[in-house]
């Protein structure tokens, strides 16, 4: 797989490159700070949202009455009750492939790799079960809908220290103001020129065609 290259036309480091604990590493940021991945759109493509409404929708067309009733108690309460009743096959999620070479890359350097996403709890759990190089999930609780400022915040108590995220939308600059690094997946022209104006240590990641398929671990 072809490295990516940080922002300003600066070379990535070199997957075999020797790496130390507590030195710069990851655009130039010590490995005491964590890595922070978004999951919808960055480490998997689609939206577990989506995935968990169609799964339920051929077995349940009814479900759509009940979709409009939980939404109108908020994007969180609808997350969970689909989560409740999704029949998601997780072996054909795919996952962005050169975002997982980065986490198995900074977990193996020391770096501690979190999962932080709007999706529900019950969903990211069941997907990060799969991913032995995840150290901690943070998640939608049915309540709370961890998403832009809400995911920024959360972060922020969590990681005092700094963090660096990694995100694919436009929703994700709200957290990317707070990051000591950015990290773009497969962002559009516009994300990434306002990604730019942050004037953070930033790190493009393209689109590479099809991904690879999760499995069990």
């Amino acid at each position: 797989m072809t490295e990516p290259r940080l922002a300003g036309d600066m070379s990535a480091e070199p997957q075999d490159a020797p790496r130390t604990r507590g030195t710069s590493t990851l655009l130039g940021l010590p490995t005491s700070l964590p890595l922070v991945l978004d999951l919808d759109g960055t480490l998997i493509r689609g939206d577990l949202l989506y995935l968990s409404f169609f799964s339920i929708l051929h077995r349940n067309p009814l479900i759509v009455v009940a979709c409009a009733a939980w939404l109108m108690r908020g994007r969180a309460t609808l997350k969970r009750q689909l989560a409740r009743r999704q029949r998601i096959d997780w072996s054909r999620i795919e996952l962005q492939q050169d975002v997982v070479a980065l986490a198995e890359r900074e977990k193996a350097a020391g770096r501690r790799v979190v999962l932080a996403t709007a999706a529900d709890a019950l969903l990211a759990n069941q997907l990060a079960s799969r991913l032995p190089w995840l150290d901690e999930v943070l998640a939608s609780d049915g309540a709370h809908n961890l998403k832009g400022a809400n995911k920024a915040g959360l972060l922020l108590k969590r990681f005092p220290g700094g963090f660096i995220y990694a995100g694919d939308s436009a929703s994700d600059l709200a957290v990317w103001a707070h990051a000591a690094g950015i990290i773009t997946v497969n962002a559009r022209e516009a994300l990434r020129a306002a990604v730019s104006a942050l004037g953070r240590p930033t790190l493009h990641l393209p689109d590479r065609g099809r991904g690879e398929i999760l499995t069990a671990s």
